[in-house]
């Protein structure tokens, strides 16, 4: 029976949980009018309450409430409007027949004015505070025609000293209402602007927690938090995991040689080089002064951090760091190691490490495999 229900939901309401509330408030006002629509097919025209003449104008006026709006709505056509659940077209539409409504059945006036303020209750949830302004002036106005209409037009039953009384009184009621759903609706805009502030700043601290503020790559501990969740994977699944420790070669002579911000200009030269020659599935992150980790996700061939690195020593020579050093060039030791059934992250760091470092004893500007097992110290 529950998954009976869920399906029948869905159907009638759609699975966007940002449009279901929306449709379902649609659908309800088309199953208003069709109640409506339904009364005055069989009691009252029937009756004679409403001429045949009369009562088609308002059932041609209730057919696009009920057989275009929630539809329209349902299929998603309207999601890229500002208002997707035409909440203010409805309203307006539903006042318009509310007032001929008031103008031509007597009997019906006091259920029509009670009508109107639901509607204006009902629909201000949604709107903005500039268009709840807009429709209370409207449905107002509305009402002022009515009067003035029955003042110079004859209408049946319709006192025009009588009815100022009760229209005035209905429009300073509709007044009080849009006046109050203006608050709650600046209130709802000011909370909606906070909140997204209050996502973009957590968003900004995010990237400024995960990234190094000179290259824009990860920060060493959330490269430390990345290396615990492919631990934990590869504990799991069995499938190994690869590392990649480089070092700019001569960093420490650039600096000396040219200055702090030209090793900053060459720090974030690599970080920007790095980011385009690397796949998406690969992460870097700048792991301590020139010195940067990658970390190869569900990899275990020597050859994927073999070619990894010559992409991006590739990528580096056709780079201009320093745009008034064009003779100063990018280069790079690396060592890498694959993760080991049951390896300890700092075992394997250890290992990659330690390759690194026989690759700048080896000359610099190469990489090299880590042992299989670390050498006793």
């Amino acid at each position: 029976m529950s998954h009976t229900s869920s399906r029948l939901s869905d159907w009638l309401l759609g699975t966007d949980p940002r449009m279901r509330d929306r449709t379902f408030l649609c659908l309800l006002a088309a199953l208003v009018y069709l109640c409506w629509a339904v009364l005055m097919l069989t009691f009252t025209i029937p009756k004679g309450r409403v001429s045949a003449e009369l009562g088609s104008v308002f059932l041609t006026l209730m057919f696009p409430a009920i057989f275009v709006t929630y539809p329209l709505v349902r299929m998603g056509a309207t999601r890229h409007l500002k208002d997707p659940g035409l909440v203010a077209p409805q309203i307006l539409w539903g006042g318009m027949i509310a007032s001929l409504g008031y103008a031509t059945v007597p009997t019906a006036r006091a259920p029509l004015l009670l009508s109107l303020g639901l509607i204006l209750v009902f629909g201000f949830i949604n709107l903005s505070s500039r268009v709840v302004v807009f429709i209370g002036a409207a449905l107002i106005g509305m009402l002022m025609c009515v009067l003035l209409v029955g003042t110079f037009t004859p209408l049946p039953q319709f006192n025009p000293a009588s009815q100022l009384v009760k229209l005035l009184t209905a429009a300073f009621i509709l007044g009080l209402i849009t006046v109050q759903s203006r608050k709650f609706a600046k209130l709802r805009e000011r909370v909606a602007i906070e909140r997204r502030q209050l996502a973009a700043a957590q968003r900004e601290l995010e990237h400024v927690t995960h990234h190094d503020g000179l290259t824009g790559l990860f920060s060493r501990p959330y490269l430390h938090s990345l290396l615990e969740q492919e631990h934990r994977r590869a504990l799991l699944s069995g499938r190994s995991f690869g590392v990649i420790l480089i070092d700019l070669d001569h960093f420490k002579a650039i600096n000396d040689q040219h200055g702090h911000q030209v090793g900053d200009a060459v720090l974030m030269a690599f970080g920007r080089v790095a980011r385009e020659a690397l796949r998406e599935t690969d992460w870097i992150g700048r792991w301590g002064g020139e010195e940067f980790l990658v970390l190869l996700p569900d990899a275990d061939a020597k050859t994927q951090a073999q070619q990894i690195i010559e992409r991006l020593r590739l990528a580096l020579t056709q780079t201009t760091a320093v745009e008034t050093l064009p003779d100063l060039h990018i280069t790079f030791s690396a060592g890498y190691a694959f993760w080991q059934s049951q390896e300890r992250i700092e075992h394997l760091l250890e290992r990659a490490d330690r390759a690194l470092y026989a690759a700048k004893r080896a000359g610099r500007n190469c990489a090299v495999a880590a042992q299989t097992e670390l050498d006793p110290a």
